[in-house]
């Protein structure tokens, strides 16, 4: 643990994987998209210390590499993190990963939930 700190420090960047235990339990995502899943949620939990931080950072950051195109046809992501809760939710075909990080979950869907395009505003 000493070492990945003083990594850091130095600037050196530190293998998340090796600090965090992860698992996708349940996936209807390409591998890309399901890697992004673990690399977001990693740098939101070594980063954050509250899960609605470490949601939204896995959040914002998928909105950032796969943007909306603002028509409501075209959908947009959710994060959900936590230890117990129980979840009901209609995502997009393809759009969906249920994984951990060590006893956390993490769950990240796109779904089409805007009535109209932004751009109509």
């Amino acid at each position: 643990m000493a070492d990945e700190e003083q990594a850091e420090q130095q600037g050196e960047k530190v293998d998340l994987t090796k600090k965090y235990r992860t698992a996708i339990l349940e996936s209807h995502m390409t591998t890309e998209f399901e890697k992004d899943a673990v690399q977001f949620s990693l740098e939101a939990f070594h980063t954050y210390k509250h899960m609605k931080d470490i949601a939204q950072h896995i959040k914002r950051s998928y909105d950032k590499k796969y943007p909306s195109n603002g028509k409501a046809t075209d959908g947009v992501y959710h994060c959900i993190v936590g230890k117990n809760f129980a979840s009901a939710i209609s995502h997009e075909t393809r759009f969906y990963v249920h994984l951990t990080v060590d006893t956390l979950h993490v769950i990240l869907w796109k779904s089409k939930d805007s009535p109209f395009d932004l751009e109509e505003q």
